[in-house]
């Protein structure tokens, strides 16, 4: 029978806890994860030889000396058997803002396909990153070139203004060559337990950084976006099921009205709509997810940076914007091998990875009055991965990494170096862009299923069960998903499974 996770906490640590601090003038984290984009797909053209950055925060070895994206380069992928062009090259912005559509293929194997072709990797084997259009072409209905196309600035302008104005990292990596939630455990986790792939049934049982807050007495809060689904943190993160953690789960209004009052947690952990409703206006889904709006995810984005830097806290807070995975779309830098494999569950875990190289190339970029615009910055010993975010939660509160029993967050760097003012800057205003309902969120409603929406929703049937001490199976999950037979179906189950409070009544 599956139960809820009880996770007794005991006395504070709060008063124990003497470990030197970091960023000392911060008070408030607030980081975002959207989900499956490159960084090439986004954020590949952000500078080029005419207008490079203005200070890079880079080791003194570190290569290339300019910023990694596509202006410096002539980057391609060998085309399908039996075409006319042997190869097909980057193309400079994309045909619409739902650029790829259908969903390419992210689980392991294939991302292993799109790094490497058909050869299968060695340690060390430096990946030619020339499979990406050969396994989009394996996607029924996709168009393989479309795989290449990326977003231009002028396409982006809220994160193409943000990163330009602050500070963006051209090598941060994935922590794991695959999908969505196994890159979201070692977020909150510093690993997946071995995990690659994603599983509508696979609940992870790890201790999280919300946990180790918690025993410190340091205030932390999730606001989802989700509309009429509960935080996909909560329901895949058996640790955070007790009762006691209700109070720390909340919709993204009330991030609004925090960040305007200046009463925002220590650490903010904000949530997308991975999901969107078809029934109202509103509904667009705005993670980022292939194949939505990414102009959804910008004016999120938009919404968030004016919250908390119009604020009475916005020289006192840090905001890390960043995405989970690659989602099968196109980078031109070989992820690095030497990463550390977290624990015993994972060398090796699922499909016989060592968790010994790192995930694509993703953005992320660091905004704060204390950061200097126009930076680029790479890590000065373990490349940045997600990782790198709980190991500067830890450093900044002074709390021992060992609080999380993953050797990913102990070799860790964190991102302390580029936060170079001696005194907050004025920060420019972002406008709010607008998204229109012409986009293809209706006509798109009758699709099959992402692999993404199917793991929300079976990790929310799992969830909705053990609050009910009622058992399900992982072939009885299978069967429910079964019954949503298409995108715009998801509501009126998820509203049938809530008046039920399970499947098993």
């Amino acid at each position: 029978m599956i139960s809820c996770t009880t996770d007794n906490r005991g006395d504070s640590k709060k008063e124990e806890n003497t470990n030197h601090r970091i960023l000392s003038q911060i008070e408030n984290v607030v980081v975002i994860m959207l989900e499956n984009r490159s960084f090439d797909n986004l954020a590949g053209w952000l500078y080029d030889k005419s207008s490079p950055p203005k200070r890079f925060i880079i080791p003194i070895n570190s290569v290339p000396t300019h910023y990694d994206g596509l202006a410096y380069g002539s980057f391609s992928n060998p085309n399908i058997e039996g075409q006319k062009t042997a190869s097909i090259p980057i193309k400079f912005g994309t045909d619409n803002y739902t650029v790829p559509s259908p969903d390419p293929h992210e689980e392991f194997q294939y991302v292993t396909e799109q790094l490497y072709g058909n050869i299968t990797p060695t340690y060390g084997d430096k990946a030619p990153m020339n499979g990406f259009v050969r396994s989009y072409a394996s996607v029924p209905g996709s168009h393989p070139a479309d795989i290449m196309q990326t977003y231009t600035p002028e396409q982006l302008p809220v994160l193409s203004a943000i990163a330009r104005n602050f500070a963006i990292s051209d090598q941060w990596f994935a922590s794991v060559p695959t999908q969505t939630l196994a890159n979201r455990a070692f977020l909150h986790s510093g690993t997946s337990e071995g995990n690659v792939n994603n599983s509508d049934n696979y609940v992870f049982h790890s201790k999280t950084i919300f946990n180790v807050l918690n025993d410190y007495d340091v205030s932390w809060k999730v606001y989802s976006d989700s509309g009429f689904l509960p935080s996909l943190t909560r329901i895949k993160m058996s640790k955070l099921w007790s009762s006691r953690y209700h109070n720390h789960f909340s919709g993204f209004e009330d991030f609004i009205a925090d960040a305007k009052a200046g009463s925002l947690p220590s650490y903010s952990f904000i949530e997308p709509k991975f999901i969107g409703d078809t029934k109202i206006t509103s509904g667009h889904p705005n993670s980022e997810h292939p194949p939505t709006d990414v102009l959804a995810g910008d004016q999120f984005l938009a919404k968030i940076y004016n919250a908390i830097f119009n604020g009475p806290d916005r020289n006192k807070t840090v905001l890390i914007i960043t995405y989970d995975e690659h989602g099968g779309i196109y980078d031109h830098v070989s992820p690095p091998w030497g990463a550390e494999s977290p624990d015993d569950h994972s060398n090796p875990g699922q499909m016989e990875f060592h968790f010994d190289r790192f995930g694509v190339r993703i953005p992320t970029i660091v905004v704060s009055p204390w950061v200097e615009e126009g930076t680029v910055f790479r890590s000065f010993s373990t490349p940045y991965d997600h990782t790198s975010i709980i190991a500067t939660i830890m450093d900044w509160q002074g709390i021992p990494r060992n609080e999380l029993p993953s050797k990913r967050v102990a070799a860790a760097d964190n991102i302390a170096t580029i936060f170079t003012l001696s005194k907050p800057r004025k920060l420019p205003a972002i406008p709010i862009p607008n998204v229109g309902e012409e986009n293809s969120f209706t006509a798109d409603s009758i699709r099959e299923l992402t692999g993404l929406e199917r793991g929300v929703i079976g990790a929310y049937i799992k969830y909705i069960h053990a609050q009910a001490s009622c058992e399900i199976s992982t072939s009885e999950v299978d069967e429910e998903l079964g019954k949503i037979k298409h995108y715009g179906k998801i509501r009126d189950y998820i509203n049938e499974l809530q008046s039920k409070g399970c499947c098993c009544k």
